[in-house]
């Protein structure tokens, strides 16, 4: 219920008979139905079979497995589809001797990690307030998969003997500390299957995991990147739920990357905690026979335009805000499995025996989109331990403009960019269905490394034409960014602002509510030296924290990207400071020399044979498929033939 503090807007975190989550059903029916397991009687060569460990194959076959997260269906077999970790660009960062060893990355959803999958046997840490704990810890099919998306770990990456692939099946961020963390007090059975994504949640169970993981930690750490799969009702981001993870993110700058949610037909807006504003949100692409592979949003992702509430006036805008930040693959994968009877397998009996090396194939999901994307953000927190020493460049607005601003435009991409007498301009910022793009950790390498790390101070400077800063902006006082060195006509210009909006979490009244919204602007600007002349573009929309440009300079000369405080979408108490802090990071793509233009269409000719138009907006479209995965009885399951999409 809402009450009544010294600040409007404040509301109760909701009482436990309220709490039955509007998580989203996550319902997998899945099932036991494509699960692989290791055939020990398969024709093994001796080398193979000294590894036992390193079996991942199924009945009868012997194939050679990428060692990565891999899609199902574009093999020769559900092992060897498209490699998801060099698809999204994270060998760059392996190449670079980063595999996230520096990072902590929690997983906090309904139930826990199983750390008895092969490729999760290094999960030691398990999060969960004590009034939800059993005889039995909730380990969780669900959690399973989106823990090995994150961080499972191999034999060894690459590693072949006579001729066989070895490796086992990496996440993104393979040798990140990966922690557990579960919010579910109770779990409700689906009458008609053995497996259920619906749960419940009390003030309690969710508060602890969060608070934990983000704020308390554990052996004096806390995570540097979080990331949760899981959602319910809330297309306006003013939920219970979404203000507390808000609220614990802006208070301590915490990378939070959450799921968009999932829909079964027509289209949806982004699902709460994922409307919310200080997170990375991500929708799923698909798909892996597609080409190129994952280069378009899934039909069953949310998109945008979701609702915004202001929370001053209390009311509500409808279709406004971009909530959605980045994409990511996320179908047609093949994930670890585990089938015992805890969490949300709530009937029936465990036909692995056991086994950590069982996996499914052809899952599918913002489920897993999401927690790619988190394995790619613990990666770049790696390289800010050591490179950078923490501190800003590991803040979660960094981590976040950086991420977006290397993302890849795919086909179709329209953040609503349009030329109003001589100044492009947009108040959408982002695509309503992708955000910036889909994840690049190769470009993102560079983004992050390559020109301006962080310039002294929080009031801009003199900048490379790639970087990033950490910056601080006050009323009437912009904050400008000249490009050192003269652009072309023709050179892309890819500038990302972004910042947290403010909310509070009262932990003794268990109250969560807003305090302030700030409205900032992102412009670019020509000039002699380096000043701010003439305006060339403008992302300023009334409703995101998140500004986006992507464009071709019209003109030679030097540029200048500024940072300005436009004003208060909200403030309740009315007297919040106008100053805030953000993350903003830029690049500069040069226009190809005219031999260079002649290859590269000379190449795409030959191998592709196709072209794709930009400048349409993505227009979400009717599915048939939708957020709680598809179920099947066992006896269907078994049936290869019968393999079908499971959406998560």
């Amino acid at each position: 219920m809402r009450m009544t503090y010294r600040r409007p807007s404040v509301r109760n975190v909701p009482s436990a008979p309220a709490a039955r989550s509007r998580v989203a059903a996550l319902v997998v029916g899945l099932i036991v139905c494509g699960v692989l397991a290791v055939d020990p009687a398969a024709g093994q060569d001796p080398a193979v079979a000294a590894h036992p460990q390193a079996l991942h194959f199924g009945i009868g076959e012997l194939p050679r497995p990428t060692a990565a997260i891999v899609s199902s269906l574009s093999g020769s077999s559900v092992f060897n589809g498209v490699n998801i970790n060099a698809l999204v660009g994270a060998e760059r960062f392996y190449f670079e001797g980063y595999w996230g060893d520096r990072a902590v990355m929690a997983n906090v959803e309904a139930g826990h990690i199983w750390d008895g999958h092969e490729t999760l046997a290094h999960v030691d840490t398990f999060v969960n307030d004590p009034s939800i704990s059993g005889p039995t810890r909730q380990f969780d099919w669900h959690a399973t998969m989106v823990g090995h998306t994150m961080g499972g770990r191999g034999f060894g990456y690459g590693l072949i003997i006579n001729d066989f692939n070895l490796a086992t099946w990496f996440g993104i961020a393979p040798f990140a500390e990966l922690w557990s963390g579960a919010i579910a007090s109770a779990w409700v059975p689906d009458p008609d299957f053995e497996y259920t994504g619906t749960f419940e949640v009390t003030p309690a169970s969710l508060l602890f995991a969060y608070r934990t993981v983000i704020r308390t930690g554990v052996a004096g750490r806390t995570a540097d990147v979080v990331n949760s799969s899981w959602g319910g009702q809330d297309p306006a981001g003013n939920s219970d739920e979404t203000l507390l993870l808000d609220a614990l993110v802006y208070a301590h700058g915490t990378t939070l990357v959450l799921a968009g949610g999932n829909h079964l037909a027509g289209t949806a807006q982004v699902d709460g905690p994922g409307s919310g504003y200080n997170s990375i949100t991500v929708a799923a692409l698909v798909s892996d026979t597609s080409v190129p592979p994952y280069g378009m949003p899934a039909d069953f992702t949310n998109t945008g335009p979701n609702d915004f509430h202001n929370a001053k006036l209390a009311t509500t805008e409808p279709a406004v805000r971009a909530a959605i930040d980045l994409a990511a693959p996320g179908d047609n994968l093949t994930l670890g499995f585990y089938g015992g009877v805890t969490g949300g397998h709530t009937s029936g009996t465990d036909l692995t025996g056991g086994s950590g090396q069982y996996y499914v194939p052809d899952m599918g999901g913002t489920s897993f989109a999401a927690p790619t994307v988190a394995g790619g953000a613990a990666l770049v927190v790696d390289v800010g331990y050591d490179r950078f020493g923490g501190g800003v460049a590991i803040d979660g607005r960094v981590v976040k403009a950086v991420l977006m601003n290397a993302a890849m435009k795919t086909a179709g991409w329209d953040n609503g960019q349009s030329l109003i007498g001589k100044v492009i301009r947009t108040d959408q910022g982002l695509d309503w269905a992708v955000g910036a793009g889909r994840m690049d950790l190769d470009r993102a390498f560079d983004q992050y490394t390559a020109g301006t790390t962080d310039v002294p101070g929080l009031a801009g400077g003199s900048v490379q034409a790639v970087g990033w800063d950490f910056g601080q902006v006050a009323a009437g006082a912009p904050n400008d960014y000249a490009i050192a060195r003269r652009l072309t006509a023709g050179d892309r210009l890819t500038v990302t602002l972004d910042w947290f909006v403010n909310r509070f979490l009262d932990e003794q009244m268990l109250s969560v509510g807003d305090v302030q919204f700030a409205d900032l602007d992102l412009e670019i600007w020509r000039g002699p030296g380096g000043t701010a002349a003439v305006l060339v573009a403008a992302s300023e929309s009334a409703y995101n924290n998140v500004e986006h440009l992507s464009f071709a300079v019209p003109a030679d000369g030097f540029y200048v990207l500024r940072v300005l405080w436009y004003g208060e979408v909200y403030d309740l108490p009315g007297d919040t400071p106008d100053a805030e802090h953000y993350g903003l990071a830029w690049s500069v793509q040069p226009v190809p020399e005219p031999a260079t233009l002649w290859l590269l269409g000379l190449g795409a000719a030959w191998a592709m044979g196709w072209a794709v138009r930009r400048g349409g907006r993505i227009e979400p479209s009717a599915v048939t498929l939708g957020p709680n995965c598809d179920n099947y009885r066992e006896d269907e399951a078994l049936r290869a033939s019968d393999l079908s999409d499971r959406r998560c």
